[in-house]
């Protein structure tokens, strides 16, 4: 036999036994790799014990399941009891390892294998306890043994129902993995929800005090309410002398909830009977009234009577929302009717777990429907309110699109009435030039003429008369020139004329005008009659008042918001006698005022002299101004012309 023939066969050998010893390697390695398994504590022993004692050595004990619920008279005083748990290991870990408890409403002090690791506070004389959220107590790996180990739970109890479940011992990285999302499941959550409720009630609250409207309204006082029933979750200490009220406000905001729901989905369905209002309220108060005249004996009977009822009155509420959305009547929106119908399902789960029903989730499951119940009612709202001012912006747009047109029709009216105003104004002008005409100048020129053809005056009379219509012919034009120039132009124009005559006759002037601002805002219809009645009084007393000197004083007397233009014109003559207070000469004078509005005085005294005075109330500032620019400016030239060929 060859060597070759003797080392094949060794080598096999060889192969063979590191193939064998391969798989053993390979799953050695891999469970020292491999995470220690978490534990979870199935069954708990049950001990009474005294408040803050440990059980005594030869205690009792009482084997059940987990989750343990168990529920006492609230007539009960502080009682004491011990939990035991046990659990295996298969070697002590080399790593930190840590207990959860997913539910110990009632805290307690925890030991493992006699050592103390951590207190949870439990309700003593003065505060009562309700933990909703989960509690995570690490272990040292040196307390934990191979084989048997046991977790303590020293606790104290009073009146009510009372959970401990979920009992979980692992790794410490594990654990606190779970806790954390136990922790947003059972406490976190409910933060949230509130939180979003508060908003809501916040944001819609505001817009029915702005929007009076009972869907508004509706969904307000839902949100309100189920802050208030998140509040009972959130508050896990408080004085025992709080429990009851704090429970109150648990039913009442759940009942009034309920109640609010049933009422919107009715509504939104198309039935506002009052009766069903009232019978909807009677029975969402009648759980608070029980807690409230019983003192909390009543409680059980809620908890298993009248809360299931709140779920059955919702729940008709959503089947009349249903029926009516099935005949395509007026009906809730389908998201509405989902999250509604999510809701109940979520009431039902957590009936049944409070009854101690094993499910798949250990959570509260109202904690999240519910806050989606209050979005999905507000999505309804919030739709119509996008669309009210989606709108309300077509509609203003469409107003100011008819604002527009109304403007340029508007202009065009107005051009049209400016155009008429002018035509109007134009007539009115001629009307009163022609007026002036015949008036004055023609008559003057007309009596003349029949005075002159009868031979009836000298040639020294046909020069005064001409002079007299040359007179009244410039007063016409400097009527019409004061449109530009003004009342006081016109004025010292007349004073210009007036003076070399009344002078040439021995009469002195006398002009006083210092308390005249430098324009007065006249009508212009005013002007001629002002001039021809101070022309009047100056002529006057230069014919017949033999007087040595006229005083003439222009002013302006002021009265609360009205002014008046006051014109004197006064002489030392011989005075006016009674057959020529009538004349003819004064006749014209107050009816030029009187067609003017003003008002003419006369004073005479026999020997001593006259006044003629004249007040004129003048227009409000601007009036004046305002109706001469919407009238057309005239060309004196031109009327002067036109009078001439009359």
């Amino acid at each position: 036999m060859s060597a070759t023939a003797i080392v094949l066969p060794a080598a096999r050998k060889v192969r063979a036994a590191i193939a064998a010893a391969l798989p053993l390697a390979l799953a050695c390695l891999l469970a020292a790799a491999a995470p220690a398994r978490a534990e979870v504590v199935t069954a708990v022993e049950w001990s009474a014990t005294a408040v803050g004692e440990a059980p005594a050595p030869d205690a009792q004990w009482t084997r059940f399941d987990l989750p343990l619920r168990w529920s006492a008279s609230e007539a009960t005083a502080l009682q004491g009891v011990a939990l035991r748990m046990k659990f295996q290991l298969g070697a002590p870990p080399a790593e930190a390892w840590a207990v959860l408890i997913g539910n110990a409403a009632n805290g307690g002090r925890v030991s493992v294998n006699g050592r103390f690791i951590g207190a949870i506070r439990m309700p003593d004389g003065r505060s009562h306890v309700r933990w909703r959220r989960p509690h995570l107590l690490a272990i040292d790996p040196s307390l934990l043994v191979a084989g048997e180990n046991v977790l303590l739970v020293q606790t104290a109890y009073r009146g009510g129902m009372h959970v401990f479940a979920g009992v979980e011992v692992g790794t410490l990285a594990q654990m606190s993995a779970r806790y954390d999302d136990q922790f947003f499941l059972s406490y976190t959550l409910t933060w949230i929800g509130a939180t979003l409720a508060a908003v809501i009630a916040l944001l819609f609250g505001v817009l029915w005090l702005r929007r009076p409207e009972p869907l508004l309204a509706l969904l307000a006082v839902a949100a309100a309410l189920w802050v208030l029933r998140s509040s009972y979750f959130l508050i896990e200490t408080m004085p025992l002398a709080l429990r009851l009220w704090l429970r109150l406000a648990y039913y009442a905001a759940s009942g009034g909830f309920a109640a609010v729901m049933t009422m919107a989905l009715l509504r939104l369905s198309g039935r506002r009977e009052p009766r069903d209002l009232w019978l909807v309220l009677g029975y969402a108060a009648i759980g608070p009234l029980l807690l409230l005249v019983t003192a909390q004996h009543a409680a059980p009977f809620i908890e298993q009577l009248w809360m299931p009822g709140l779920v059955v009155m919702a729940g008709i509420g959503f089947g009349y929302a249903a029926m009516q959305r099935s005949r395509r009547r007026e009906a809730p929106p389908l998201v509405l009717l989902a999250a509604m119908a999510l809701t109940l399902a979520a009431a039902v789960h957590d009936f049944l777990l409070s009854r101690g029903v094993p499910l798949i989730g250990d959570t509260l499951a109202l904690h999240w429907a519910g806050p989606l119940l209050l979005i999905a009612l507000a999505t309804p709202l919030v739709d119509r309110f996008v669309r009210i001012l989606r709108e309300a912006e077509t509609a203003r747009a469409e107003l100011e699109t008819r604002v527009r047109e109304r403007e340029q029709l508007l202009k065009r009216n107005f051009e049209r009435l400016r155009e008429s105003e002018r035509l109007q104004a134009t007539a009115q002008e001629r009307q009163r030039i022609m007026q002036d005409m015949h008036d004055g100048l023609g008559s003057q020129l007309l009596s003349s003429l029949m005075l002159v053809e009868r031979g009836a005056v000298t040639q020294e009379q046909v020069a005064q008369i001409l002079r007299e219509c040359i007179d009244d012919m410039r007063l016409a034009i400097d009527a019409l020139a004061s449109e530009d120039a003004g009342l006081l132009s016109a004025l010292g124009n007349l004073r210009f004329r007036m003076e070399p005559r009344l002078r040439a006759a021995g009469i002195e002037l006398a002009w006083d005008a210092r308390g005249l601002p430098e324009e007065i805002d006249i009508n212009p219809d005013a002007v001629l009659p002002i001039l021809r009645i101070v022309q009047e009084a100056l002529t006057n007393a230069l014919k017949h008042s033999r007087a040595r000197a006229v005083h003439v004083v222009l002013a302006m007397d002021h009265g609360g918001d009205s002014q008046w233009l006051n014109i004197r014109v006064t002489d030392n003559g011989r005075g006016i006698t009674e057959e020529r207070v009538g004349g003819r000469g004064l006749l014209n004078m107050r009816n030029r005022a009187g067609r003017i509005g003003a008002q003419l005085k006369l004073e005479t005294v026999p020997g001593a002299g006259t006044m003629v005075q004249l007040v004129y109330r003048l227009e409000p500032q601007g009036a004046t101004t305002t109706t001469r620019m919407s009238q057309l400016s005239l060309n004196t030239e031109a009327i002067i012309e036109r009078a001439k060929q009359i």
